[in-house]
């Protein structure tokens, strides 16, 4: 029997409000939100990753919707993934984009931690930080490149490409010598 990998998480404080539905096995997107480039890397992020992703996010300012948004995707990814049971675990991408190139490795772990080398708006450094943590993945990133756009969705994608190979289910064991990842 398939266990299904959907997760359904709502995040509202005093400065967001965040609902994001998430299915690691099914493709397509849906997401609301009133900052047209990080709207843009969540759909690139969805597309490239293959998930179907419906996400709405408002909050009082760029900071805490980017930040929010990371702590709720990233808690939507770590329950979608359940015990990681038959995934792949390891994923890793090169991506190219005009002038930028971004290389990614990424481990399903458990542990959530971020490295990244090279240079990217500060907003989206706390991005990726913050999603790693709460979605336990391991993930690091080199960026390089002349136009800040080109160098944050060359991570953007290459971040996507290597999770959509670490999610994959390849069998039914756990990829760990423990047992368990976490």
């Amino acid at each position: 029997m398939r266990v299904l990998r959907k997760a359904v998480v709502r995040r509202k404080t005093g400065e967001v409000d965040i609902y994001i539905e998430l299915d690691l096995d099914s493709k397509g997107y849906t997401i609301e939100m009133d900052i047209p480039f990080f709207r843009h890397m969540l759909e690139t992020l969805a597309k490239h990753s293959n998930v179907s992703l419906t996400l709405r996010a408002f909050g009082d300012d760029e900071h805490h919707t980017i930040e929010d948004t990371a702590i709720a995707l990233g808690t939507a990814v770590a329950k979608a993934l359940g015990d990681k049971r038959g995934i792949r675990r390891f994923g890793q991408a090169i991506v190219p984009m005009d002038d930028a190139l971004a290389i990614c490795g990424l481990d399903l772990s458990g542990r959530g931690y971020f490295v990244i080398e090279g240079d990217i708006n500060e907003n989206y450094v706390h991005f990726f930080d913050t999603f790693c943590r709460n979605s336990g993945m391991n993930v690091h990133l080199i960026v390089k490149g002349q136009n800040m756009h080109h160098k944050i969705e060359a991570c953007f994608k290459a971040l996507a490409l290597a999770f959509r190979q670490a999610k994959e289910v390849i069998g039914e064991d756990v990829l760990s010598t423990k047992g368990v990842l976490d």
